[in-house]
């Protein structure tokens, strides 16, 4: 009888259904792993404390078996940050590495870069690294954010920018020893690039329907739109400073006070910052967390996704094309996601008046809004239903380890 072919993953965090984007980005390749017939060792890096852990006796009671191993170690920081280099700290870790020692993977499979590295450490005959947003990036722009919000903290911004050069270095040392590199962003291509490496592709990733959509509704007298998120991220931070700064004087100028409503959708707390620039602003409504966001979407005109950091492939959008809904975002997120094309796909605008007349074409012309908000349906069935994007990672694996592919 033939071997199953052994492959280990690796990932930070408990994969999920539905919490947290990446993992459950995670959770949708692994449903694509596990329906083969190959022999797993999932290696999962938890953070400290209950939490992780009881997510992840749930994970491991729900899918273990004889060919499904999972182990996992809680861990401090295991990146120690210095001024001329960043290093790995293993000590926690070290059952993992040796039972990855032993189970003589044909495959490892590295979901972000921290697994990545921990992977440096373990034998395979060939590795996958897959990755989300690249750490130098986030952190760059983290602290370049922080600055614009606290102008007299520079030597603050100088820690950002020396972090996030020394993890261009660990990027460059560490994908240079996987055979290929998976990026969930197309812009990451050139960001790697210009680290020097070469074994690298953007290909889209698995994003689920998580809710029910909600059939076509007619819209509003009042112009609405909804921003949704964590509102904290980096992405989040990019919107709401595009928003304040950009958008909301051209809206006035077109709508006038209080004659449109955006609203504010999302755990948590809105930063302090943004909460102090919208206390004049009525027009900005926050709706926390919403129990039914189809619903609500389907009485919007659109979806505002002002980001206009250059990073990321967003989930939020992803969401939104796949509940039918018209997104509205700068045209800086169509560098992480090339199928979003303006009047197309999407609604892409690069100033803040654009911004706007957009937002007011959605309003005065709803049959192009609902065209292109089918358009975006079909490029998230295309591109980034798991049925899609789940088969192309696993026929990739297939390559790698050299299984004659899955008819």
């Amino acid at each position: 009888m033939q071997r199953r072919s052994r492959i280990i993953v690796c990932t930070k965090g408990v994969p999920d259904e539905r919490e947290g984007a990446s993992l459950v980005i995670i959770y949708n390749f692994l449903q694509g792993i596990r329906a083969r017939s190959f022999d797993v060792l999932h290696l999962v890096l938890l953070d400290e404390g209950p939490k992780d852990q009881e997510a992840f006796e749930v994970y491991r009671r729900s899918v273990e078996n004889e060919h499904f191993e999972i182990l996992a170690a809680a861990t401090g920081p295991l990146v120690v940050q210095g001024v001329r280099e960043h290093r790995i700290d293993l000590s926690a870790v070290t059952k993992l590495v040796e039972r990855g020692y032993e189970f003589a993977a044909d495959l490892f499979i590295a979901f972000d870069i921290l697994p990545a590295w921990l992977g440096f450490e373990i034998p395979a005959t060939r590795k996958l690294a897959w990755l989300g947003d690249l750490n130098f990036q986030t952190t760059y722009y983290h602290g370049l954010y922080g600055l614009q919000e606290r102008p007299w903290r520079i030597f603050a911004f100088a820690k950002y920018w020396l972090a996030a050069r020394n993890w261009k270095r660990v990027y460059a040392r560490i994908l240079s020893q996987y055979d290929e590199v998976i990026v969930s962003a197309a812009s990451s291509e050139e960001q790697l690039n210009r680290l020097g490496l070469r074994n690298h592709q953007y290909r889209p990733y698995p994003w689920p329907v998580i809710d029910t959509s909600i059939p076509y509704r007619a819209k509003p007298d009042i112009p609405t739109f909804m921003f949704f998120g964590n509102l904290v991220g980096l992405g989040s931070r990019s919107a709401l400073h595009f928003m304040v700064a950009k958008v909301y004087g051209p809206l006035i100028k077109l709508w006038g006070p209080g004659a449109f409503k955006i609203l504010l959708a999302g755990r948590g707390n809105l930063p302090q910052w943004f909460a102090e620039a919208i206390k004049d602003k009525p027009e900005f409504v926050r709706v926390g967390f919403v129990e039914n966001l189809p619903a609500t979407l389907a009485e919007c005109h659109g979806v505002l996704v002002p980001i206009d950091v250059p990073v990321g492939n967003r989930t939020r959008i992803l969401y939104a094309l796949s509940q039918s809904a018209l997104v509205i975002a700068h045209e800086n997120v169509a560098l992480g996601n090339i199928a979003l094309v303006d009047g197309q796909t999407c609604a892409l605008a690069g100033s803040g008046e654009a911004f706007a007349a957009r937002m007011k074409r959605a309003v005065d012309d709803p049959l192009w809004a609902r065209q292109v908000a089918e358009a975006g349906w079909q490029v998230y069935r295309d591109l980034f239903s798991p049925e899609k994007a789940t088969a192309e990672f696993t026929a990739r694996i297939d390559r790698l380890i050299g299984v004659a592919p899955v008819s």
